[in-house]
């Protein structure tokens, strides 16, 4: 079997960061020779189309020109397509301004499709290809638990001032929670400035570090007591299985795919609207010792290892 990866290994984001783990650990395997990695920004060249010719797979992570283009002409010449998807452009343009030509690869993608490798059963639901649908969820790189000092007051977010993570009604409970019990939560937020990062940043308990090394997103997270992801829509959340990590307590929305992969409790709470959010708060703020988050997740070699047994059976 031999496998043409199609990924980005350059911008650190979400997607590529996948890309570079599962990268990382096909290389130290024994697979290692069955499958050549390709960088999705590299330009369509006659030397990279026959590359289609050595190849039984064709394999995109994510939406990409050359993922769109590689995957029509592989299924041309009967090979076999599948790819990786970390959340669905349809769904985002709901939040945000996605160009018609990226929804447009992206259909394509799907059409050429043999199997969609979603990461949650969440995502299959939503962008409704459970018919061609394998989950494979995200993996993470576990660290040693050792005790780590918390900030009792001090809560982290991910996903900056984006109106679809919902960081301004976290900020106003927050700010109701503080005024009515006098404490003093104070909370780091990271990510992209959007729509709302003016609102979010007139309270006087944010510190915006905006984007920020992933060094320094773990150092606030290894402080904070709390991380909370109340977005309308997570395909999956890479943050939280950071946040786990670090030894968080956690609350998220119903509408994020890890959820699916860990067990419920006190130490991590899901939530369907802001006055479930407060309580959740107010009963974490207030726990004295954080029980260990039971989950089902996977490491990176585990992940790689199933996108291996998948292109197999292609």
């Amino acid at each position: 079997m031999k496998v043409l990866y199609i990924g980005d290994f350059i911008k650190g984001n979400g997607p590529s960061t996948v890309d570079i783990n599962v990268r990382d650990s096909i290389e130290k395997s024994n697979h290692s020779n069955q499958v050549e990695f390709l960088q999705s920004t590299t330009k369509i060249s006659f030397s990279v189309m026959r590359k289609i010719h050595n190849i039984d797979v064709v394999h995109v992570s994510g939406v990409s020109f050359l993922g769109m283009m590689l995957m029509l002409f592989s299924r041309l010449c009967g090979k076999k397509a599948s790819m990786t998807m970390h959340g669905s452009l349809i769904m985002e343009s709901q939040f945000r301004k996605i160009a018609p030509h990226r929804r447009f690869f992206e259909l394509i993608q799907q059409r050429c499709a043999n199997k969609i490798m979603p990461v949650s059963n969440l995502l299959a639901e939503k962008a409704k290809i459970n018919n061609k649908a394998i989950v494979i969820p995200n993996g993470v790189n576990f660290i040693a638990k050792s005790s780590i000092l918390k900030q009792e007051n001090l809560i982290t977010l991910i996903g900056g001032g984006r109106k679809e993570k919902r960081h301004l009604e976290v900020c106003e409970v927050i700010k109701k929670i503080n005024d009515k019990h006098e404490l003093n939560i104070k909370v780091n937020l990271f990510g992209e400035h959007g729509i709302d990062s003016s609102k979010i940043n007139s309270f006087s308990f944010i510190k915006d570090f905006g984007f920020s090394d992933k060094e320094i997103v773990f150092e606030s997270l290894s402080k904070s007591k709390i991380f909370i992801q109340y977005s309308e829509f997570e395909s999956f959340s890479l943050a939280v299985a950071d946040a786990i990590n670090y030894q968080c307590y956690v609350i998220t929305s119903n509408l994020v795919g890890i959820n699916e992969f860990i067990t419920l409790s006190n130490s991590y709470i899901v939530v369907d609207n802001k006055k479930e959010l407060e309580e959740a708060i107010i009963l974490q703020y207030n726990a004295s010792k954080r029980k260990d988050i039971d989950n089902k997740l996977f490491t990176w070699e585990q992940v790689s290892d199933k996108y291996v047994k998948c292109w197999e059976a292609l």
